[in-house]
């Protein structure tokens, strides 16, 4: 199954605004060595590399994208939020 990975500055800017509504986010992005799907652990906060927990590898997130876990229901406003991030 693949996943899908977006531009770190894209998925930066909607978390800020997720984060302002009251929601927690975490960074997730895929292993450039093994393809696990990896989270991280730290809330609100976006890193530019990573490594995997499954096999070790290295993984140039500002390269090759990444996703976001959204923990949290924020007020209405969240979810109009991420609605347009989706389009």
């Amino acid at each position: 199954m693949a996943h899908q990975n977006y531009p770190i500055e894209d998925c930066a800017a909607t978390a800020e605004r997720l984060i302002a509504d009251g929601c927690e986010i975490f960074q997730k992005f895929t292993c450039a060595k093994c393809g696990s799907r990896q989270v991280m652990g730290e809330p609100n906060k976006f890193f530019t590399s990573g490594k995997c927990e499954e096999c070790g590898g290295v993984t140039d997130i500002a390269a090759d994208g990444c996703n976001y876990v959204v923990v949290g229901r924020g007020d209405r406003a969240a979810a109009a939020i991420f609605r347009e991030h989706k389009r």
